[in-house]
């Protein structure tokens, strides 16, 4: 299955460093245990997420026009039910995880998350890449709907409760995901 390598540069990197530790001080100063659904909150784990999204939105733009993008991830203190990228009316919710992970791990969604997903009819889109500013590079492995992992996920226990979506021949190719959005044109 063919993946898309992004490269960010060295302006997006530091913009995902800046938004990484303003999460996490916000969560910190409210005394949560982390962000979202984890029990965790590093800068280098929202690191992760935030080059994942914004790979994934760079990508978008190379074959939609931003006025159709809408990045509700910028804005993380004001959660939106259309998801972290919204293309036309399609939710995308972007699922980062490191590349030690991704070969034991991949394609897991928290319980909670996963019902909120599957009621908006969302996409997740799965990203690979490191919780640091060496590594410009984000590969974008490939994307779901988000019913099929809850249809065909199981529960495991990582460092949270997530439903995984462990074979891999389910997992969608970016292409086929372009090809969806674009019939939105």
């Amino acid at each position: 299955m063919s993946s898309i390598l992004i490269d960010l540069t060295p302006t997006e990197l530091q913009w995902c460093l800046e938004y990484a530790e303003k999460i996490v001080a916000h969560y910190g100063k409210k005394g949560d245990k982390g962000s979202g659904s984890y029990n965790h909150n590093k800068v280098s784990s929202n690191l992760v997420g935030f080059k994942s999204e914004v790979a994934t939105k760079k990508w978008l733009t190379t074959h939609i026009d931003l006025e159709h993008i809408n990045c509700y991830y910028e804005d993380y203190l004001n959660p939106n039910p259309n998801g972290d990228i919204e293309i036309f009316t399609q939710g995308l919710e972007i699922k980062g995880l490191r590349p030690n992970h991704w070969d034991k791990f991949k394609r897991c969604i928290p319980p909670r998350q996963l019902e909120k997903y599957v009621k908006n009819n969302a996409i997740a889109v799965w990203g690979v890449t490191t919780g640091d500013l060496e590594n410009p590079q984000v590969e974008l492995k490939g994307w779901n709907y988000c019913w099929e992992v809850e249809k065909y996920g199981k529960f495991i226990h990582t460092i949270c409760p997530n439903i995984w979506l462990e074979e891999d021949d389910k997992m969608r190719p970016m292409h086929e995901l372009l090809d969806l959005l674009l019939v939105g044109c």
